[in-house]
């Protein structure tokens, strides 16, 4: 800008264009199979690590592997320690040089975020938030899974030499039971319901409608079962003060319904592979 001689804006008359996603991809195409065997390779590729890299060698030093590939970000102490958190509901602590775990506490919920340090009247403390973060608690579907179904928890957690503090009694994952109405979409309404649930619901509540542990799975929901009550609230936005807004100015009242049976449709596949 001070070669150029002018500065730079953004363009004053943008409007924003509510379209979903419009990346160009077909999100129901791409989405997982109801295929056991597909779902099996698929979750045994998705991992994750902590590496610690030598820039000067170019090359790893030491690495600790996840299942999952959602873990936190890394604070490096100047006495040696590498803090982390991550999706197996445990905050970390190894050593720097050689990489062993030194300390863990468990914290009932997955960290993405960085820890920090501070010093107060010189006690050290670490402090971390813990709790999901991003998109990998939401969109990826099954995948999201890949560490274990864990739920979120959002705390601030502060740890100090000789803390005593303890966290309550841990509450586990529970969901509604697999038990949708009876599928009456065309096959043509439900590949259209499909589309649009890729472009407009996943992001959220996950890709074939394998919701993750923050949002609620729509496989399991009682709205399925009721066009007009489900209608009330993608359409109308009958839940719009919980965060779920109505869809009514991009989705038609037919694209929704078709949504419906496409949701319905992704149910009975998972309940008859988890009936097998």
């Amino acid at each position: 800008a001070q070669e150029a001689g002018f500065p730079y804006v953004p363009e004053a008359h943008w409007q924003e264009a509510a379209q979903g996603f419009n990346t160009g991809i077909d999100f129901a195409a791409a989405a997982m199979p109801a295929d056991p065997k597909v779902r099996a390779a698929v979750m045994a590729a998705t991992k994750g690590a902590l590496i610690a890299w030598d820039p000067i060698a170019q090359q790893e030093r030491w690495r600790v592997a996840f299942k999952g590939p959602w873990n936190g970000g890394v604070l490096a102490t100047g006495g040696g320690l590498v803090f982390q958190g991550n999706a197996a509901k445990e905050f970390v602590a190894y050593d720097a040089v050689s990489g062993v775990k030194l300390w863990s506490s468990s914290v009932q919920t997955g960290i993405t975020a960085a820890p920090v340090t501070y010093s107060i009247k010189g006690e050290q403390y670490v402090a971390v938030l813990a709790g999901w973060g991003g998109i990998w608690a939401l969109a990826p579907g099954i995948l999201s899974e890949v560490a274990g179904p864990v739920r979120n928890v959002s705390r601030l957690l502060v740890y100090r030499l000789g803390g005593s503090a303890q966290l309550p009694p841990e509450s586990h994952v529970t969901r509604p039971p697999l038990d949708p109405p009876a599928t009456t979409g065309t096959p043509e309404q439900i590949a259209e319901g499909g589309r649009q649930y890729g472009r407009f619901c996943g992001g959220c509540h996950g890709d074939a409608a394998y919701a993750g542990t923050v949002l609620p799975d729509l496989r399991r929901s009682a709205l399925i079962a009721d066009g007009k009550a489900w209608a009330s609230v993608v359409h109308d936005g009958a839940l719009r003060d919980q965060g779920m807004v109505g869809f009514a100015k991009v989705l038609s009242p037919q694209q929704i319904e078709s949504i419906r049976q496409y949701v319905i449709k992704r149910a009975h596949e998972d309940k008859a592979l988890r009936d097998k």
